[in-house]
């Protein structure tokens, strides 16, 4: 593991690209023979490209955190609750235990933007980060997380034809 304390890299905004940008530091990460748990919040069904393609890899953990339906309503929202609270645990498990140099919490500022967790939740995770990098996407961070980061990234939505068709294509979008 690293001799210095983790670095904080957040990915973020309503461009394509955060869960890709998490994924490809996981593999650089892995391709130097480093352990990586992906802890994938909001996301609960196992038929996504890179859930299945991750799921077998050596020295990587890749776990689900969201309910397999989208949050739409009530019903679906304590789903998504009991499971967001749930990978908030497992975070602090794999912190815990001291194994993982790099931690990806994929979507997780969707699960305080839509109040699942809040932000003094993934704070006070970070804070406990000691050596283990972490990654953090989704569409808007608070400013105390951007504060705390040591890499900041927005992607910017400049086109997309999701606009003009609200059609998804497995292998761009999930």
């Amino acid at each position: 593991m690293n001799s210095v304390e983790g670095k904080i890299i957040v990915y973020y905004g309503n461009g394509e690209g955060k869960t890709t940008a998490s994924i490809g530091h996981a593999i650089r990460t892995l391709g130097h023979n480093k352990r990586v748990a992906i802890l994938q919040f909001m996301k609960g069904k196992p038929t996504t490209g890179e859930y299945q393609f991750l799921k077998n890899i050596d020295n990587l953990q890749i776990s689900l955190c969201g309910a397999p339906v989208f949050l739409k309503d009530e019903k679906s929202r304590k789903i998504h609750l009991k499971k967001a609270k749930e990978g908030l645990e497992l975070a602090h498990r794999v912190l815990d235990e001291k194994h993982t140099d790099l931690l990806v919490l994929d979507e997780i500022l969707y699960a305080v933007k839509f109040e699942l967790l809040t932000e003094d939740d993934v704070l006070e995770l970070l804070k406990k980060r000691g050596h283990t990098d972490i990654i953090l996407s989704g569409r808007e961070p608070g400013a105390r997380i951007i504060e705390m980061a040591d890499i900041a990234t927005r992607m910017e939505k400049v086109k997309h034809f999701w606009n003009k068709t609200s059609s998804t294509i497995s292998g761009i979008e999930y």
